[in-house]
């Protein structure tokens, strides 16, 4: 079936209290201490940037190892999806990544390497047999101004919401490294993720003091690409969304998550709905209606 369109354009409202003290406090994060002491040497690809041009993909299906929906009561889904860029990154993420030039080396971080567990860094589950964290670093090194806005905005029109960490700026301590933060907003995550995602909707640096972030203004698409990322996955609270045709009915496994076995309604927004545990399993079919065999 075809994949839903965006529909996501009413404008999100600002943050609440809670979620603003939710927003990590760059002045204390531990998670980036390190950043410097990782830095690889510098490869000229500059050029890969040159552009913003970047489409929004088709997120496939996970199998969620911290749910049990997704393989309670017979075999496990089996999701095929390209080999993971970065140890630490969502599959989606990695995907999205490859799809716009982003190399390898200039993957910094993924899982934190810091002390304090609730880090911004910090494991937000596995999928795939393969643990992650919806934040990665990116390295800037030898980009220009605006190839670091080229890539930004690539990195929105492809469902993160980034930001260009530049010391002294945007609310970033003069002490820190320079890099780009990114959220992949179709993902489960923790609570300080979500509230930078909706900081970023509203255009602000996803930091504690939730200032205007000055450094590049979104376009339209690259909003509307995030905005639509997040509502699949019910504002990062879980893996269940992918891209498929709402109403539709599916197998687990084809376009959406859950068991390869059983039959679920495409909600659009989030898991998706049991409609049957098929007694001899479910039926992928092209161009129609999945259904129990």
């Amino acid at each position: 079936m075809a994949a839903c369109a965006n529909t996501d354009d009413a404008a999100p409202d600002e943050l609440t209290p809670a979620e603003i003290a939710a927003l990590p406090d760059a002045t204390v994060d531990l998670d980036h201490s390190d950043l410097a002491a990782i830095q690889e040497i510098v490869q000229d690809d500059g050029a890969l940037f040159d552009t913003a041009d970047a489409v929004e993909g088709i997120d496939a299906a996970v199998d969620d190892d911290d749910d049990p929906s997704d393989d309670a009561g017979g075999a496990t889904s089996v999701i095929y999806y390209a080999p993971i860029l970065k140890w630490g990154l969502h599959p989606r993420a990695s995907d999205a990544l490859r799809s716009i030039n982003v190399p390898t080396w200039r993957i910094m971080q993924t899982i934190g390497n810091a002390a304090a567990s609730a880090g911004t860094h910090a494991q937000d589950g596995s999928v795939n047999g393969h643990p992650y964290s919806a934040a990665t670093d990116i390295s800037v090194s030898g980009l220009s101004d605006a190839q670091i806005r080229n890539l930004l905005e690539r990195l929105g029109k492809v469902g993160f919401a980034a930001w260009f960490r530049w010391p002294g700026h945007d609310g970033w301590p003069s002490s820190q490294v320079r890099h780009i933060h990114a959220v992949y907003a179709n993902s489960k995550m923790k609570s300080s993720l979500r509230s930078q995602v909706r900081s970023w909707l509203v255009g602000r640096n996803g930091l504690v003091s939730n200032t205007h972030y000055n450094f590049h203004v979104f376009s339209a698409a690259a909003k509307t690409t995030v905005r639509h990322k997040f509502t699949q996955s019910a504002n990062g609270t879980t893996n269940g969304g992918s891209n498929c045709f709402v109403g539709g009915n599916y197998c687990g496994g084809d376009k959406i998550s859950g068991n390869t076995r059983w039959l679920y309604r495409c909600t659009g927004a989030g898991a998706p709905t049991l409609v049957r545990k098929c007694a001899y399993g479910c039926a992928v079919r092209s161009g129609q209606n999945d259904a129990c065999k």
